[in-house]
């Protein structure tokens, strides 16, 4: 199916957001965090659809308490898109010897085919504590296959504008009619809000700066994640709103889609819900840790939604919450 012609009786253009979520079933649990303490976690990644060979591929980055924090890439294969098995494991020690970079913990990951040279595009957010001052970048790693070997090809979005003194990171990144799209997340010290950029190869960037919201500026707190789409309208970003912040950690309970209006270098509000746990794996109140993703799965016709989910038994903070990878689908078909 091609989803920028979809036309469903009234419905045309991108399938709707709202069908989307109000579609929504709990699926299964994905991925379990490393251990069940306090402050440890899976989540953070992306899944890629391999048309081609009918595959999914899932990353995502375990991590313990300080001082443990983020310790690895994990990379799982899937041939249903629900079940997935361990095929490579990237760890802090490994990337910190291949990169000579001090890098003290690891977050949001992206995968993508490079659609050039076929070789498969892995972006990956590490706190590097070295000169001239500590923070967040972005890491690309490159191989010829899901499985590796991989090769660093050094840091593609780091810290060059005081509105990214902080941090360049946990992007959401996606190529549309062969553009790279990143909209990912910038710190300057007071406020955490979410920039543009665009690559015509995804290792050179060109930087557009912080977007606007609805013609104004971003909440003080600003994060989002999930997928960028085409959309008739333009790209459409869809995923989660993060505003709420305790202890160290964001989390939050809305689901949205925004225009991206990259001309203007302006998100537009295209829908806004709230995202209402279905499973015993989930907080009522802040269901999601800031992370997920969203891809279409061509084979069966549905939405397939990834998140990391916050255990309902666990407290809100970094150091104090337990974090799974749940699994939601939404079909399309009625």
């Amino acid at each position: 199916m091609n989803m920028n012609l979809l036309n469903r009786g009234s419905w045309a253009g991108f399938y709707p957001p709202q069908a989307i979520l109000r579609k929504k079933k709990f699926k299964k649990v994905v991925l379990e965090p490393p251990d069940c303490k306090p402050g440890s976690w899976r989540g953070a990644g992306k899944v890629l659809v391999d048309y081609e060979n009918k595959e999914f591929w899932l990353t995502t980055r375990p991590r313990r308490a300080v001082p443990i924090r983020g310790y690895a890439v994990e990379i799982y294969r899937s041939t249903n898109g629900e079940d997935y098995s361990l095929v490579t494991t990237i760890s802090r020690e490994e990337l910190k010897e291949h990169t000579g970079l001090n890098i003290a913990s690891i977050e949001g990951q992206q995968l993508l085919k490079d659609p050039l040279t076929g070789k498969y595009y892995l972006y990956v957010a590490v706190d590097l504590q070295q000169p001239p001052y500590p923070g967040w970048d972005t890491l690309l790693l490159v191989a010829d296959d899901p499985r590796g070997p991989w090769e660093p090809k050094g840091l593609v979005l780091r810290r060059e504008h005081p509105y990214e003194v902080k941090e360049a990171r946990d992007a959401i990144i996606d190529i549309i009619d062969g553009v790279y799209f990143a909209v990912y997340k910038v710190n300057d010290g007071v406020r955490v809000n979410m920039a543009l950029a665009v690559s015509s190869d995804g290792i050179n960037w060109r930087k557009l700066g912080v977007l606007g919201l609805n013609n104004g500026r971003q909440p003080h707190y600003f994060f989002l994640s999930g997928k960028i789409f085409a959309g008739t309208l333009g790209p459409i970003l869809l995923g989660f709103e993060t505003l709420y912040v305790t202890r160290g950690g964001g989390y939050t309970d809305t689901f949205v889609a925004y225009l991206l209006n990259y001309r203007e270098k302006q998100l537009e509000t295209l829908f806004k819900g709230r995202w209402e746990p279905q499973s015993p794996y989930e907080r009522k109140d802040y269901p999601v840790h800031g992370y997920c993703d969203i891809v279409y799965d061509p084979f069966k016709e549905r939405f397939l939604i990834f998140i990391e989910a916050v255990d309902p038994s666990s407290e809100l903070g970094l150091n104090y919450e337990v974090d799974r990878v749940l699994l939601y689908e939404s079909p399309i078909r009625e």
